[in-house]
């Protein structure tokens, strides 16, 4: 059919529609329905709203392909037309060879601004195809994890780097890719995403999403959200239809405006479609432009359906019975309207943006035709929609030549008293007396000259100003101040054009020619259409002199100069932006739109022409094609008909528009005579004349569509005409804000340094609270003992007797005693309060000196007593009168008992220095007995007597021991009637001591004498009258001397019966006395136990010795045994073998020699090696056990923390946190993994229960069970130790983290919510975030529980102790919570604690189950060494095992603390004992109230658990 019939008939057919709607010549001719007069019409309106059947679109275009769902489908790759050239062949950004970004923007696109579209083109065009670029594609986000592909800034830039810093990047962050399926070899490269689908479906004004889409909506009548909708919205608004305001915090895109350079809150915007739709106000014009033309559809459609529903005969055909008042209607209907609504706002916009914007923005030729898409053949499911990569980096960026550096707005003809009058800016906008908006000004501050009028005034503004010529010069508002972040305000967007198609791995710009079938370029000069001879280009250099600046051929010259002539490495933006002429975009660009255009309406299955889709009728196509952008702004603005130009699009004047006109009829068919000529004063009825005269056969309506007239015959053309914007004229606009740069650390220095200077003075604050607490307790304690002594001493009737306190050493503290003096027994007797019996006699009958000491400073209240042989007596008294008295009673006691008493004044430091302690005293016993012991047997002690000092020498040797002191080394007491006649027996000069020389005689005999040596020991000790012969009560004193060392009780009877039986059977019955002789004869039985003897005392197990049942008399006699204690010769062995190891002894057979001999220093060096060397020898060979669990426990610990700290050094080198935080991040990992296992297997360590069973079996003799409280306190140190790595670790990373972008932070820890106007400083992380508030939280617990775990506070301040560990369950609780905020990781916390919490709750679960009982005490014993025996009635059924711990609580001094104590009774004992050491204020306070004297709580009961 020839080509201007078939025109013809598609005119017809619309006019005869356009007839059918309406006759008003601007009504949107859409919705349509029918003829309104057609008595039918309401029931076409209910069938097609109502009752149609059919698809709708979805939101987030999946399956609208339905044999490929995800073809055009929301944050899916895009394609790649292009072969990649990714510089490593997979994910490398290309162009790793190619120049400067910024040395090309420069060369080539660098230029004055202010000359106009050489076609006419609007600003209405450009920033409309803003809006279509909005609707199909977002790349913008940058990749997670952050990947910085920064553009280095030449130095001296003029806009970024003025002072010539020549270290300055502009940062750029690569963009989000396909992580799960893209990126692993050059098969299948890296596919960056497009976030929102590449239809035209209406993304810009309902998002991409159903959710995103109801937040839009107010759920009435189909219509979306307004400020006018909500009571509380902003007043300036409530008068204006502007989309409802984003108080719900819609995830919009909100930078900091460039101008402010501050972050602003993004309930400033409003609620649209498109979340970067508030970028610059006008972007935001046609956002409310489309949200307007929304709810202007939505109520005649509401309108006309409600009309149709009122319809009597509509409800008789469909059955609607249900009665609605209008309101009611507007909500029943809502979702029936909105989506019809929208599918007819989506189809309009479809129509508009590909046959209206599309030819004009692909190619406007001076004749007036455009470039067109290929007929549209219906919808073709093999094409692909998806949006390519060369379009989305290069091709589409084509528009950035079009942007002017400024906005004019213009007031509507009925708020102005002239035809034309442009809005000078205001303080509003902060640029008053301007006639422009500014664009590089107005970035995220576009709500401000919107709301100052409205939209009206942008639209007439930009219909009316010409936008930038179609060249290579960009604007500088793109070209160096387009926005950016906070750190660098201002960036180059050419330059980000060229490094985000690198980014993206673009080939060259031939190579893009090639591929969509265009003819490479040869040449360079055969880049620009205005520069197209290579010999205006051949030989020159871009500095000459002859060149214009804004010449394309210079552009052209410089732009090679930067490639260095390298045609091949040309990328495709500027190689494409430099094919641009008056017509539009080049080939190339041209080719790649259109291609792209084409495939997103032929794949898409709801496109407005696809007939089979069921949307539309071929009469409601009709409609759409037939609306107009011009009929929209006119329809649902306050522009009238004569105030908008025919084409929004252009800006012409009437000779320029007559002579399109002529052109277009031409083109398509009509006759125009040749001389008809267009001029300024062409009228519309000499073009519809013309028409008619040269076409007798065209319709009235053709015509009046060609000659295109207004109501006063003129062409309607652009009424009133402003021009373009100069950038550089600061009259029009102001000039653009500087770069400015941040430091996003700013405003976290005081934070930060108050935070972790807090938790050093905390610290402080626990270690002063805890000394502060302990001295409290220990003046209250004092202050008792003070007071209990004074009113000992009202009440005491002994004047001989002093209540005073004994200081023991600094570690051992202080402890109430009772002195007398006996001068009779020329004694000093020491008593505990409440004891009769004296707890140390200091015999003074050895001596005839007595030295008294006293201090002289401070309270003046020490006084030492010095006997010779004793340690010394140092005494602490309340006042100067107490310890007055004192010395005078000890001058009468010498002066009575002929001692000698010397005095001495030190001061009490030098006092304290010189006391001869117990402790120091037994310092020097235990050399004493080690090198006794060493001597006596035979034992290698690799250097130990010649590590004595002379002075240490000297003081073992010189050493004489009391009759105490030798008990004590024999574990027995020195009332025991073998301690008396040994001690007798040994001292051969009768002075009441041991020497040295006597003590080793005696153990020289044990360890190598034979049975008869041993025998005649025996014989002699008991021989007191030294006759040579024993009585048999002699013999029976020792029989019982032997049963008391062996710790067994025998009758009198007994004894007597044994004694009889061994007479009888030795023939010796009728004698009285025993010679030697007749003593062996006796003991002949046991021989061979006496020959061994010694074995028993240096190393034999207990159960390796002789029984005492070897006899038959004595088996058949009836023993009790005890077994409570060991007996003696255990417990020497232990003595023996806690000193040397028993490796170490062996039978002496040399005789023995003690001599001191002069050392050498080097002897000395290796002696002292050889020395440390055997104790760590035998350390390791006593505590085998331990040492391989301690082992064991730091292997594993180790191993946990570097495992994670491999993990994120190496796995996880490229993640975000790890690059941002550096190793710092791997040892945070490592001591979080560390404190994880320590912390949960600290709770096994307080399974007391479990603990007491396992001790019990046959692991006992693997693991030592008995050391679970050590353990526990090592296993907590280790606990501290990740703990403090954890935290030190953490103060670099917070640091790290502050002075990140918000961008790459909101990508590093998604789980953390912020507002986008709220910098995530030092304090938000820290006490903002549940991961910050907890870990800070637990550190402050950590301290208490440390601080107060220590031994100090245990002894001073238990109740602190025992409520600071009460805390260990908020600890676990924290850690939990802690970990859930999933800062860096998901929680792996329960990995370690789910066993041994398992475990632990089991094990408290026994504990709350057993029965706690009150169990009355029946005796108490205030005890040596501050010990407090408790003995309790065993209650019935009570079965426990050897060793078992019970909690014990005082009700009178607090039911709620429990302490935990081991039973010292034996399990087949009917009574249950406990010993308690006074060593902190509970123990010392049961101590007090079990006082005999006071007697309070005897017989009251005790609680058990």
């Amino acid at each position: 059919m020839d080509p201007g019939k078939y025109m013809l008939l598609t005119w017809v057919l619309i006019l005869l529609v356009t007839t059918s709607i309406s006759q008003d010549s601007y009504k949107v001719p859409v919705p349509y329905y029918g003829d309104e007069s057609d008595s039918s019409y309401n029931e076409n309106v209910w069938r097609s709203v109502v009752e149609k059947k059919y698809e709708a679109e979805g939101y987030d275009g999946w399956y609208n392909n339905r044999a490929n769902p995800d073809w055009g489908a929301v944050d899916t790759p895009m394609r790649r037309r292009l072969p990649h050239a990714y510089s490593d062949g997979v994910y490398l950004p290309s162009g790793d060879d190619r120049p400067n970004p910024i040395k090309i923007s420069q060369a080539l696109m660098n230029g004055s601004t202010g000359y106009p579209s050489l076609r006419g083109r609007t600003a209405f065009l450009v920033f409309f195809g803003q809006q279509v670029v909005e609707e199909i594609l977002d790349a913008q986000r940058p990749g997670c994890p952050p990947e910085y592909f920064n553009i280095d800034v030449p130095k001296g830039h003029p806009d970024l780097d003025k002072d010539s810093h020549g270290e300055i990047r502009i940062p750029f962050l690569r963009s989000r890719y396909d992580q799960r399926n893209t990126g692993f070899s050059p098969n299948n490269p890296r596919e960056q995403l497009n976030e929102i689908t590449p239809w035209i479906d209406g993304g810009l004004m309902y998002g991409i999403g159903k959710t995103w889409a109801d937040a839009l909506r107010i759920f009435k009548a189909g219509k979306l959200a307004s400020t006018t909708d909500y009571k509380d919205s902003d007043e300036k608004y409530n008068k204006k239809d502007f989309p409802a305001v984003n108080n719900i915090r819609l995830p919009m895109a909100n930078p900091p405006p460039p101008r402010d350079h501050y972050l602003k809150n993004v309930n400033r915007f409003f609620r649209l479609g498109n979340p970067r739709g508030n970028e610059n106000p006008f972007l935001l014009t046609f956002g409310i432009f489309w949200y307007r033309f929304h709810n202007h559809v939505a109520q005649r459609i509401s309108n006309v359906l409600f009309a149709a529903y009122q319809d009597a005969d509509v409800k008789k055909k469909f059955n609607i019975k249900t009665e609605y008042s209008r309101e009611d209607f507007d909500k029943h209907y809502d979702e029936i309207i909105f989506n019809e609504a929208r599918k007819w706002v989506i189809a309009t916009h479809q129509k508009v943006v590909v046959y209206d914007w599309l030819p004009s923005w692909l190619g406007t030729y001076e004749d007036g035709s455009v470039f067109n898409l290929p007929t549209y053949n219906g919808y073709n499911p093999n094409v692909h929609p998806q949006i390519m990569h060369v379009f989305q980096s290069a091709a589409m960026r084509f528009g950035h030549t079009l942007v002017p550096p400024g906005v004019f707005r213009r007031k509507l003809k009925k708020d102005s008293s002239q035809q034309c009058e442009f809005i000078t800016n205001s303080d509003h906008t902060k640029d008053a007396g301007k006639e422009a908006i500014r664009t590089c000004n107005s970035y995220w501050n576009p709500q401000e000259p919107i709301e100052e009028y409205d939209i009206d005034q942008f639209i007439l503004g930009m219909t009316s100003q010409i936008t930038e010529r179609e060249d290579t010069i960009i604007t500088p508002d793109l070209r160096g101040f387009v926005f950016g972040g906070l750190d660098f305000s201002r960036r180059d967007l050419m330059a980000v054009n060229i490094q985000r198609g690198r980014d993206h791995g673009l080939p060259d710009y031939n190579t893009a020619r090639k591929e969509f079938g265009l003819e490479p370029a040869e040449s360079w000069a055969d880049l620009s259409p205005n520069c197209n001879n290579e010999t205006l280009i051949d030989g020159r250099k871009c500095d000459d002199t002859d060149f214009e600046v804004d010449d394309p051929c210079r552009m052209i010259v410089c732009l090679k100069e930067v490639y260095d002539g390298d045609l091949s490495k040309l990328d495709i933006w500027p190689g494409g932006l430099a094919e641009t002429s008056a017509d539009g975009p080049g080939s190339l660009f041209r080719t790649i739109i259109a291609d792209q255009f084409a495939r997103i309406r032929d794949g898409d299955r709801f496109w407005y022409e696809n007939k089979l889709n069921g949307l539309f009728t071929d009469e409601q196509r009709v409609a759409i094609n037939d609306t107009t952008l011009r009929h929209i702004i006119l329809e649902i603005t306050d522009i009238e008909e004569d105030e908008l130009a025919g084409n929004p699009f252009f800006y012409l004047d009437t000779e320029t528009k007559c002579n399109r006109i002529v052109g277009r009829a031409r083109s398509e068919g009509y006759n125009i005579s040749p001389g008809f000529n267009c001029t300024n004063s062409t009228t519309c009825q000499e073009i519809d004349q013309e028409l008619r005269n040269e076409n007798p056969n065209i319709t009235d309506a053709l015509v009046r569509r060609y000659a295109d007239c207004d109501n006063t015959q003129l062409l309607a053309v652009d009424p009133c005409p402003r021009g373009t914007v100069n950038g550089s004229d600061i009259n029009i606009v102001s000039p653009c804000t500087k770069l400015r740069t941040f430091d996003y650390f700013t405003g976290s220095e005081a934070p930060y340094i108050l935070t972790f200077a807090a938790v050093g003075l905390f610290i402080i604050l626990m270690i002063v609270l805890l000394l502060v607490t302990a001295n409290i307790n220990q003046s209250k304690i004092a202050e008792q003992r003070k007071a209990g002594r004074a009113e000992s001493r009202r009440k005491s009737t002994d004047l001989s007797l002093h209540d005073v306190s004994e200081w023991q050493g600094q570690k051992e503290g202080e402890r109430d005693i009772k002195v007398r003096m006996d001068i009779r027994k020329k004694s000093l007797l020491i008593f505990l309060p409440g004891q009769a019996r004296p707890t140390r006699t200091i015999d003074c009958k050895r001596t005839d000196r007595l030295y008294a000491k006293e201090s002289v400073d401070k309270a003046r209240n020490f006084l030492l007593i010095r006997i010779p042989n004793e340690y010394d007596l140092v005494l602490k008294f309340d006042g100067p009168r107490e310890k007055n008295a004192f010395l005078q009673s000890i001058k009468e006691f010498c002066e009575q008992t002929g001692i000698t008493q010397r005095s001495a004044m030190l001061s009490q430091k030098e006092l304290l220095a010189e006391a001869i302690t117990k402790a120091r005293r037994q310092h020097t016993l235990d050399k004493f007995f080690r090198i006794v012991f060493k001597h006596a047997f035979r034992i290698d002690d690799d250097g130990d007597m010649e590590a004595l000092s002379d002075e240490d020498a000297n003081a073992v040797i010189n050493c004489e021991l009391t009759i105490d002191e030798f008990a004590d080394a024999l574990s027995l007491k020195p009332s025991a009637m073998f301690v008396k006649n040994m001690f007798e027996l040994i001292d051969k000069d009768k002075n009441g001591l041991v020497s040295f020389r006597e003590f080793l005689d005696m153990i020289v005999i044990f360890a190598k004498g034979s049975g008869s040596d041993k025998a005649k020991l025996l014989f002699d000790m008991y021989d007191v009258r030294g006759s040579g012969q024993l009585s048999k009560e002699e013999f029976s004193t020792m029989l019982r001397s032997l049963m008391e060392l062996a710790n067994t009780s025998v009758e009198d009877s007994q004894i007597q019966e044994v004694i009889d039986s061994m007479f009888r059977e030795a023939g010796m019955a009728t004698k009285q006395t025993l010679t030697f002789d007749d003593f062996n004869k006796l003991l002949r039985d046991y021989k061979e136990q006496l020959d061994h003897a010694n074995l028993n005392f240096i190393g034999m197990e207990p159960n390796q010795q002789p029984q005492a049942g070897g006899n038959q008399e004595m088996s058949r006699a009836k023993t009790v045994i005890n077994a409570r204690r060991e007996n003696a010769p255990t417990r020497a062995r232990k003595t023996v073998l806690k000193a040397y190891g028993e490796d170490r002894i062996t039978r002496r057979q040399t005789h023995v020699e003690v001599k001191l001999k002069p050392r050498q220093a080097p002897a000395r060096d290796r002696t002292m090696i050889a020395k440390k060397f055997t104790e760590f020898a035998n350390y390791m060979e006593n505590y085998r056990l331990h040492v391989f669990w301690v082992t064991l426990y730091a292997l594993l610990s180790v191993a946990i923390f570097l495992e994670r700290a491999y993990y994120f050094s190496v796995e996880r080198e490229h993640a975000a946190l790890r690059r941002i935080c550096g190793y710092g991040v791997s040892i945070t990992r490592g001591a979080a993994s560390g404190m994880m296992w320590t912390y949960s297997t600290l709770l096994l360590t307080m399974c007391r229960n479990l603990i007491t069973v396992l001790r019990e079996t046959v692991l006992n003799r693997f693991i030592p069970f008995d050391s679970a409280i050590w353990f526990h306190k090592y296993v907590a140190y280790w606990a501290l130790f990740f703990t403090v790595v954890h935290i030190i670790g953490h103060s670099f990373n917070f640091y790290h983290i502050s002075t990140q972008t918000p961008g790459d932070l909101t990508c590093l820890f998604r789980n953390f919510y912020r507002p986008t106007h709220v910098l995530p400083k030092f304090h938000y992380w820290c006490w903002g975030t549940i991961t910050g508030v907890t870990g800070v939280v637990l550190t402050l617990i950590i301290i208490v529980m440390f601080v107060f775990a220590q031994q100090y506070a245990r002894r001073n301040v238990f109740r602190g102790f025992w409520l600071s560990h009460q805390m260990f369950y908020l600890v676990f609780i924290l850690m939990i919570l802690h970990g859930a905020g999933i800062l860096v990781q998901a929680p792996i916390f329960w990995t370690f604690l789910i066993a041994p919490l398992t475990m632990f709750v089991l094990d408290k679960l026994i504990s709350l189950s057993r029965n706690k009982t009150e169990i009355a005490i029946t005796k108490a014993e205030l005890l040596p060494s501050a010990v407090t025996g408790l003995t309790f009635k065993r209650p019935a059924g009570f079965e426990y095992k050897s060793g078992q711990w019970v909690r014990i609580a005082c009700l009178d001094l607090g039911a709620d603390e429990y302490h935990p104590f081991t039973l010292t009774s034996a399990p087949h004992e009917d009574f249950l004992s406990l010993h308690i050491r006074a060593v902190g204020p509970w123990t010392m306070n049961i101590r007090e109230a079990v006082d005999p004297s006071k007697s309070s709580l005897l017989l009251q009961p005790i609680a058990w658990d």
